[in-house]
């Protein structure tokens, strides 16, 4: 069976109020979990500036530089301990991307049940070991083509290839399968202006995207 990941990303918009109506919002649509992004704005920035496919992708945002992007999409630290409340009392998994050590080590207190690492991190050897030394699962992207992600993930001692999944950020919600063991997708408000607007879904979308991915069929087929 898929598991349905809805994205949280930076789609609150700089509210724990909106974070919380998203996760409801995820419940409500029938997906089977949430993951959130843990970064700190700075280090995260500061990293990805030597990035020059990132530096290109930051082009799209109107120009603003890397850690005034990152700081709009910032999802506090201290938010987590509300986010997962709400995610368990929704009867939801959760889940969060990391970009640095600290990130993992601010999660385990929290006791983060697995790590998503993004394709930019990829191949980040302070990260995967400090995610590794968790000995909890990882989800790892790579990045194929334009507008899908492969998800790989792993045991955590890197043994067993459990299966490949897909977060979709395509515009057109069209890369579903299903024997897909994991579809990600960012998940919007309607009322609330968002970065990932293009990739992302709304709560009415989305809940026709699980319907989709449940029967096996193309979004938006008859």
């Amino acid at each position: 069976m898929t598991e349905i990941v809805a994205e949280i990303s930076g789609n609150h918009g700089g509210s724990l109020y909106n974070a919380l109506r998203l996760i409801r919002a995820a419940a409500d649509v029938e997906a089977d979990a949430v993951k959130f992004q843990c970064f700190e704005p700075e280090r995260l920035a500061e990293k990805r500036s030597k990035s020059l496919r990132v530096v290109e992708l930051a082009k799209d945002f109107h120009g603003r530089s890397l850690i005034d992007l990152y700081r709009e999409i910032h999802t506090p630290k201290e938010w987590f301990p509300d986010l997962i409340r709400q995610a368990e009392a929704c009867g939801l998994r959760w889940f969060s991307s990391v970009f640095d050590p600290k990130d993992v080590a601010f999660l385990e207190t929290l006791d983060c049940p697995r790590y998503k690492v993004s394709a930019f991190e990829m191949l980040d050897g302070d990260l995967i070991n400090a995610v590794v030394a968790t000995r909890k699962p990882i989800v790892l992207s790579v990045r194929p083509v334009p507008g899908v992600t492969i998800l790989r993930a792993t045991e955590y001692d890197g043994r067993a290839d459990v299966a490949l999944g897909i977060s979709d950020h395509s515009k057109d919600m069209k890369f579903i399968s299903a024997d897909c063991p994991m579809v990600e997708r960012h998940l919007r408000l309607p009322d609330v202006p968002c970065h990932d607007r293009e990739f992302s879904s709304t709560p009415a979308e989305f809940r026709e995207y699980v319907a989709a991915i449940k029967k096996g069929r193309p979004f938006g087929a008859a």
